[in-house]
């Protein structure tokens, strides 16, 4: 029982994963995910569903996701990062302005 609710959650984070980083991730990658996905939801969805078969499903989707979410950031943290800098500076410069204008 525990591995099967495990596995409809992990299916259920990979499909919101899907819908939120489907620009961030290849086209490849998306399919194979939901593929995945599919085999695991169908694997639990027959109601003698085998235990190690189910773990085994759990296990490739969760390796796969967990790869394409990390490509997914890593490339996009290399494009916001910079902009998140350049955001926080200007936080900063307004933050001190305020500041200054409080202790007059």
């Amino acid at each position: 029982v525990q591995a099967k609710n495990e596995a409809e959650t992990l299916a259920y984070q990979v499909e919101k994963q899907l819908s939120e980083l489907k620009d961030k991730m290849s086209t490849s990658d998306a399919d194979e995910l939901k593929k995945l996905m599919e085999d695991l939801r169908t694997c639990l969805a027959t109601d003698d569903a085998d235990l190690d078969d189910v773990k085994q499903k759990t296990k490739d989707l969760q390796e796969k996701s967990w790869k394409v979410t990390q490509q997914a950031y890593q490339s996009g943290s290399a494009s916001s990062s910079s902009e998140e800098t350049k955001d926080d500076k200007k936080d900063e410069s307004k933050d001190d302005k305020k500041d200054e204008k409080e202790k007059k």
